[in-house]
């Protein structure tokens, strides 16, 4: 259970990181392009922020009953398998966890360095504009 709670709050503090810089390079998009192209008004951080959470609670969808379909596929394969291969099963179970992370670990850090790249660029061609 401790474990649990753990993981649970790095992820959920590693994502917010991650949402933090994205909005801070969206700002950076919006005042640097947007303001002078549409005369809008400049964003502050947290009003992109904010936009930035609207956006994702409304296009994102619940993935609950996909994940209790998968559960229960597991399960009726698992009950499926040989008790000599139950072995087998654990370790590819152990395996498809280690996935999962490195999955999790890639995304982020990809997320990190393109929202990097493009804020470099951004700033470059800002400087033209």
């Amino acid at each position: 259970m401790k474990q649990s709670f753990w993981k649970w709050t790095g992820i959920l503090l590693t994502g917010m990181v991650v949402g933090c810089y994205t909005a801070f390079v969206a700002e950076n998009y919006w005042n640097w392009f947007v303001v002078p192209a549409l005369h809008a008004s400049e964003v502050s951080f947290l009003e992109m922020l904010g936009m930035i959470w609207l956006l994702q609670l409304i296009t994102s969808r619940s993935t609950t009953m996909e994940d209790g379909k998968w559960k229960v596929l597991a399960s009726a394969v698992e009950l499926c398998v040989p008790a000599e291969k139950q072995e087998e099963l654990a370790a590819l179970t152990e395996n498809s966890t280690l996935d999962a992370f490195l999955q999790g670990f890639s995304q982020v850090f990809g997320q990190l360095f393109s929202n990097t790249l493009m804020l470099g660029a951004g700033f470059v061609l800002h400087l033209f504009v």
